[in-house]
């Protein structure tokens, strides 16, 4: 039986975990999970009653994994092509992968509250069969989804300066490891590198035949100042998609 990976496409998360899938060659197929519509759905495959329900989430068989870093570690011991989790250096992999974690987190928060000022991303983030003009009479209804999407994840949008701070650290971070091992953070490809590339999206998305975005919603996950103050991250990161980025088929 094939895999099956229930994902949100323009997740960090979710990249993570398609990223590693792609990596190893393991089969599978995947789902687009909608936020709010599939939450009920979701919590009951993950058996969630309380706390947030996330995704990505892989079902292999009986298995039901729903974290990327566990996704990374199962498809890891089954699938084919280089370790991406050196053995003997799990910890400094978990290392990076929490502080891109935190980051992104902080940059999840500054999307969201983006998408919230600016009407079309609003409209954009809506399941794509719905008509403009459906879209643009839910707009209260879908505001107040994304700022339940917010709650869910415990991000607080009333003071956006602690994830400014917070999305700084995590870059300066990766930028200082990269200045010690460059062009990986671990000497040589691995989730490390994966978990800094994803980070990015929070300052820059990738280019869209890589994850791809509609006009607002890339603009709001795009952080001009970031962009500048950190384009040689983004340099990395894209430099890395072309050298490690296999593509499913």
């Amino acid at each position: 039986m094939v895999a099956t990976l229930l994902h949100l496409p323009i997740s960090p998360w979710s990249e993570r975990a398609r990223w590693v899938l792609d990596h190893h060659g393991f089969a599978h197929t995947r789902v687009e999970h909608v936020p709010v519509i599939g939450e009920r759905k979701l919590r009951r495959l993950v058996g969630r009653r309380d706390g947030p329900a996330t995704v990505p989430v892989l079902i292999d068989g009986d298995l039901v994994i729903a974290d990327s870093w566990e996704i990374a570690r199962h498809v890891e011991r089954l699938g084919s092509g280089a370790p991406l989790l050196p053995e003997g250096r799990l910890d400094e992999v978990r290392r990076w992968t929490a502080v891109a974690d935190a980051a992104m987190q902080s940059g999840r928060a500054m999307a969201i509250a983006a998408m919230l000022r600016d009407p079309a991303a609003l409209d954009a983030s809506m399941p794509p069969p719905m008509p403009g003009w459906v879209r643009r009479l839910l707009r209260p209804v879908n505001r107040q989804a994304m700022q339940w999407f917010a709650r869910k994840y415990g991000l607080s949008l009333a003071d956006l300066a602690p994830h400014a701070a917070q999305q700084r650290e995590g870059l300066e971070a990766v930028r200082a490891g990269l200045a010690a091992s460059s062009p990986y953070l671990l000497g040589s490809f691995s989730y490390a590198d994966i978990a800094a590339a994803t980070l990015l999206q929070g300052v820059q998305p990738v280019a869209d035949d890589l994850v791809p975005f509609d006009p607002a919603t890339r603009a709001a996950w795009t952080q001009p100042a970031l962009v500048r103050e950190y384009a040689d991250l983004l340099s990395w990161r894209d430099e890395l998609y072309k050298k490690h980025r296999r593509r499913s088929t």
